[in-house]
């Protein structure tokens, strides 16, 4: 049986189709097979996709179908869990209509959130829909586990340990802000820090497809190569953080 993900929060820009297509680069390097399920009416993965086919940065093993129908989520769902390794639903922003659907048919709920009061306060209200849930439920112990994923976290804040000075070029308020988060929601382990190949992996499609094309490439696309073996690399370690759940000690940023 599949694995299944779904990546959500009550508010837009999140992180949650970068999430997406993190995963899927790691479940396609990983040589395994994986059907991404785009609930989001305006189709972002779905058209992501679509452009990483005509770049060529895409792999046959990564299959996408989108719907807008709460009771098609069950039946793709159902038809694919016996043929694919992952399955890894993206829903939109703002889409708590699909929460209990989702909940569901999922094995975990992976929840992006930025270091901005905004999302700070979706993601405490997506995990107070989460309680919920579990009083309604009549098996709650039976409910996928909820996971906070740290997203968009300034490169030196990945490395930080809370007993270390404050880095120069983060802000008094955002280095505080982070911890607070951390104390509040204790996240996964592994972070999502802002990297350029995750912009280029928005545009072009899979980090592996990629990494190929800067290995065959001129001498300096050469050089950009070692870049996405790491990005991927870091995808490989979400993927498997997701899985054992590991969450951050009090006393460290990653």
């Amino acid at each position: 049986m599949a694995i299944v993900i779904g990546l959500m929060n009550r508010k837009g820009g999140a992180g949650k189709s970068t999430l997406t297509k993190l995963l899927a680069s790691a479940v396609a390097h990983s040589k395994k097979k994986c059907l991404v399920i785009d609930l989001d009416p305006a189709e972002d993965i779905l058209k992501w996709w679509t452009r990483a086919e005509s770049k060529g940065h895409y792999d046959e093993k990564i299959m996408v179908r989108s719907t807008v129908v709460a009771e098609d989520l069950y039946d793709i769902v159902a038809k694919h869990d016996e043929t694919v390794d992952f399955i890894i639903i993206d829903t939109k922003g703002e889409g708590a209509e699909w929460a209990d659907d989702l909940a569901g048919v999922v094995d975990r709920i992976v929840v992006p959130c930025t270091n901005a009061n905004p999302d700070r306060d979706r993601t405490r209200e997506t995990i107070d829909w989460y309680d919920d849930l579990k009083k309604r439920a009549a098996s709650p112990d039976q409910l996928p586990p909820l996971q906070v994923v740290l997203t968009r976290v300034p490169p030196v804040m990945v490395r930080h340990k809370r007993d270390m000075p404050k880095p120069k070029e983060i802000t008094g308020r955002d280095f505080e802000r982070h911890y607070e988060i951390v104390s509040e929601f204790n996240p996964l382990v592994t972070m999502v820090p802002e990297r350029p190949q995750y912009r280029e992996m928005d545009e072009q499609g899979l980090l592996g497809g990629i990494m190929e094309r800067c290995r065959n490439g001129q001498w300096s696309d050469k050089g950009q190569a070692l870049h996405y073996e790491s990005a991927l690399a870091h995808a490989i370690d979400l993927m498997n953080n997701i899985i054992e759940g590991s969450r951050m000690e009090q006393t460290h940023g990653a």
